[in-house]
């Protein structure tokens, strides 16, 4: 099945590479008649292979300064700065008004162009399936499990749900069956500032923390999604299971997750005044559909959008309450989790459409 990954807030998949002004200049562009910041990512091998003997010397030097970046360096340099735009890897759009940029976190990439790993996309699927299809029978495990801080159990349990095998659940699970490609490319990053939102006692602000990162912008990605399942594989015993790799149960349970997800994060903004979150999660629950379900993945998704904490916090608080202490959460007082990371202070990131094709 073809399927299109509609991005409609920027999305980010870090690769575990940070950069910082050693390694990227600034500068100005243009989209059509709009006028644009812009930064140029460089190969600083190769900008170092064009420079004089000289000029080498004194790059070497200034990259073991903290302070060192290329926006200087070319100041008294014209010669290194026309190397570096014969040295650039790629260039991207800066979308903050912060006058610093002291270190990004690389988006995914291959060929340095930006992509959503068919990973991303699964591990969504995969919790929203749990959330949606998981029994009354099995909540009452968990809760069992966690309230006695059982983590080996809890996690038996999770396997049970995926696999005819726990004890060799990565064999057996119906996991296998659903295959899902990673998408299409996107040439141009866009540099965003990452804001932490902290809300508690009837109130918000903001907390200190300077993050930058490369983002998918608004866009539409390829991408395709299949059953593999056979009759073949009726030996493995997954019985009733196997509909989890159907495409139409994936589609049904990213609906249900992402509808209950948004209505939780509109209360969440509507009890602490917050009101900008409120209107945008309002209008993400306009243009969520059964048919064209919204999914969240990557970066800032946070801990009720990529576990099945969200069962219980309303039902079973105490339990809910265990699960955070089991994944390492700090306690408070008051909401939990009572931070949002926001893009700009403002949107939350990775906020996907799923359009399936027939």
């Amino acid at each position: 099945m073809k399927c299109t990954l509609k991005v409609i807030t920027p999305v980010h998949i870090g690769n575990g590479v940070k950069y910082g002004p050693q390694e990227f200049y600034t500068g100005k562009g243009k989209a059509g008649s709009r006028k644009l910041e812009i930064f140029s990512r460089v190969d600083t091998t190769k900008l170092y292979s064009k420079l004089d003997e000289k000029t080498r010397e004194e790059f070497l030097h200034n990259l073991t300064t903290p302070e060192f970046d290329l926006n200087g360096f070319f100041k008294g340099s014209p010669a290194a700065k026309k190397a570096a735009r014969e040295s650039v890897r790629y260039r991207g759009v800066i979308k903050t008004k912060s006058s610093q940029i002291k270190e990004v976190n690389e988006h995914i990439k291959t060929s340095d162009e930006l992509y959503i790993p068919g990973s991303s996309i699964k591990g969504s699927i995969r919790t929203a399936l749990l959330y949606q299809h998981i029994r009354e029978s099995d909540l009452e495990r968990i809760s069992g499990a966690v309230q006695r801080r059982r983590y080996r159990d809890f996690q038996s349990i999770i396997n049970e749900f995926f696999s005819a095998e726990s004890r060799d659940a990565a064999k057996t699970s119906v996991m296998r069956f659903l295959q899902v490609t990673d998408t299409g490319t996107v040439k141009t990053p866009h540099l965003y500032e990452m804001k932490v939102l902290n809300a508690g006692r009837g109130s918000f602000g903001y907390k200190k923390f300077p993050l930058h990162l490369e983002f998918i912008p608004r866009t539409e990605l390829e991408f395709e999604m299949r059953s593999t399942y056979r009759g073949v594989y009726d030996g493995i015993g997954l019985g009733a299971r196997k509909r989890l790799a159907d495409p139409e149960t994936v589609i049904e349970s990213l609906y249900s997750f992402s509808k209950d997800y948004i209505e939780h994060e509109i209360e969440f903004a509507s009890r602490y005044g917050i009101d900008f979150l409120e209107k945008l999660y309002t209008k993400l629950r306009s243009i969520n559909s059964p048919e064209t379900p919204l999914m969240r993945i990557g970066y800032g998704s946070g801990f009720l959008a990529t576990t099945i904490a969200l069962r219980f916090k309303e039902e079973d608080p105490a339990t809910y309450d265990s699960i955070r202490k089991l994944a390492g959460r700090r306690t408070y007082p008051y909401e939990f989790p009572k931070t949002r990371k926001l893009i700009n202070g403002r949107t939350p990131p990775g906020w996907v459409k799923v359009i399936f094709h027939e």
